[in-house]
């Protein structure tokens, strides 16, 4: 039908300055978002949503995970350096700890102000297992069957979502 299922505006801005002096300042021309997004999607499936930048936080997918998420999204617009050194250890990281499905779209290639974007879109299992990625920063399509039973078969083996400590400090 094409209707807007759910609103999510990202939560943590890309403030910036990189190594050579290079500075992003996201805040200036975007207002943070305040909430994590749950969405009902297909197969009535519980899909948290996430952007770019977000990727780094970790407490999000916590709260995703402690949640009973499925499935969550990252679409993304990485740097090239960055996108080298993280982007996929990050993607693969973010779904074994929430143990959902990470579907992770990604702007790549040189872009008409001169910056360039890493792309390498990735569709990663709830065991860190990539079913489906682009290996270039080229337009692309990727698809990936999601069997939404490995979830919670994945949280089974591993059910670290009913343990952990708190804890004080440093």
């Amino acid at each position: 039908e094409g209707a807007i299922a759910a609103r999510y505006d990202k939560i943590n801005m890309f403030d910036v300055t990189l190594g050579g002096g290079e500075t992003y300042l996201e805040s200036a021309t975007v207002e943070a978002g305040q909430k994590a997004v749950l969405v009902e999607g297909p197969m009535k499936a519980k899909i948290g949503l996430s952007i770019c930048y977000d990727l780094r936080f970790a407490p999000l997918y916590n709260a995703y995970a402690k949640a009973g998420v499925e499935i969550v999204t990252i679409p993304s617009a990485f740097t090239v350096p960055t996108g080298q050194a993280h982007w996929e250890t990050m993607i693969r990281a973010r779904a074994i700890e929430t143990m959902a499905f990470v579907i992770a779209p990604a702007q790549g290639g040189r872009h008409d102000d001169g910056r360039s974007t890493w792309g390498h879109s990735m569709i990663v299992d709830p065991w860190g297992k990539v079913l489906a990625k682009l290996d270039h920063d080229e337009p692309g399509f990727i698809a990936a069957d999601l069997d939404l039973d490995m979830v919670a078969a994945s949280r089974a083996k591993i059910p670290a979502w009913q343990g952990g400590r708190k804890f004080e400090g440093p």
